[in-house]
């Protein structure tokens, strides 16, 4: 190195720079942009799967959109039918109904579940899902536009009442065909009552029929009436509704001690809501499912020895005969 002249040397730091920039631009510029189209593509790829990604959100967000909308639908489909069908509660809001609207005189009201047909796929399999129905038959009488009526407790025959039985009886005997008893009513309210009960939800609630027939100077008339509902064993809805005919709404503990079920010829226990209500439509001479058909032939032999008085018949009113007594007696 040091035989060469300052020319030489100048070239060969001159070759040495050229060389050490030849390596910088391979080793360093060059590398840097291999990285950087290396870089480049991830950054592509990158928002290529962003964008899959995002497409994949947005079809997601349509996807919850749309089970929010089935699911609402479902719902919907769900309670256009009673959840849980209780023939009580069904039962109190129909009787309820047309006694609200001026209907008092129920001489009859049953119950039935009906039988409806099982859901099947489309591979003929049964659905475990079931469509259930309550069919309501009652029946009212209206009035005769004559005779004096009674509801309950009125007008008041209990012995205990402000005013004499005799001069109650009398008072109602001058009112035959007179004052509100001149109208025959019934027919109307009847009809109110079922066009509200047919009105009340018309996707679980159907009139099926009405019948009005002519009686002994009265209407008989019946209404049936269907309610539907749905047993789903994978149900997605939950039924809030306070309805009144999904809600009971009565008392639970009645006391019958006094003889509140069944209503007798007369009754004199004072603890019964029966006690002072006259049965007008009792017939002693109508037939006795329960009795032989001998107790019933004497039953109605000595009901003609009492001259067709019942009173008299069955001794309503006597004193009481003390237990001695009747050991005695027997």
């Amino acid at each position: 190195m040091n035989n060469l002249t300052a020319r030489e040397k100048g070239f060969m730091y001159v070759i040495t720079l050229l060389i050490i920039v030849v390596l910088g631009y391979f080793f360093g510029v060059r590398t840097l942009n291999d990285k950087y189209d290396e870089y480049k593509a991830q950054l592509a790829a990158l928002e290529q799967r962003k964008a899959y990604l995002d497409q994949i959100r947005a079809n997601n967000a349509t996807m919850e959109a749309e089970i929010k909308l089935l699911k609402e639908e479902c719902e919907k489909i769900e309670l256009s039918f009673i959840d849980e069908i209780e023939s009580e509660t069904i039962e109190q809001y129909v009787l309820k109904t047309f006694e609200d609207a001026g209907c008092p005189f129920l001489t009859s009201v049953t119950t039935t579940d009906v039988g409806m047909p099982t859901v099947s796929y489309a591979d003929g399999s049964p659905s475990e899902d079931r469509l259930l129905c309550l069919q309501v038959v009652v029946t009212y009488v209206t009035t005769d536009g004559y005779t004096p009526t009674q509801y309950n407790r009125t007008p008041d025959f209990t012995p205990k009442a402000e005013t004499p039985v005799e001069e109650t009886a009398m008072a109602m005997k001058d009112q035959f065909g007179k004052g509100e008893f001149a109208e025959r009513r019934g027919y109307d309210e009847f009809i109110t009552a079922v066009k509200k009960i047919n009105a009340e939800n018309t996707d679980c609630i159907k009139v099926d029929s009405i019948t009005a027939t002519e009686m002994n100077g009265y209407m008989e008339l019946s209404a049936q009436i269907s309610f539907y509902g749905a047993s789903l064993k994978n149900r997605i809805s939950v039924d809030n509704s306070k309805a009144p005919y999904t809600n009971w709404s009565g008392n639970t503990n009645i006391d019958t001690e006094g003889g509140f079920i069944g209503f007798p010829y007369v009754c004199d226990n004072e603890k019964s809501l029966w006690y002072g209500v006259e049965n007008l439509t009792a017939s002693p001479e109508a037939d006795k499912p329960f009795a032989s058909y001998w107790a019933n032939y004497l039953f109605l032999k000595n009901y003609g020895k009492a001259g067709g008085n019942i009173k008299k018949l069955i001794n309503f009113g006597a004193p009481k005969a003390a237990p001695e007594d009747a050991q005695k007696t027997a």
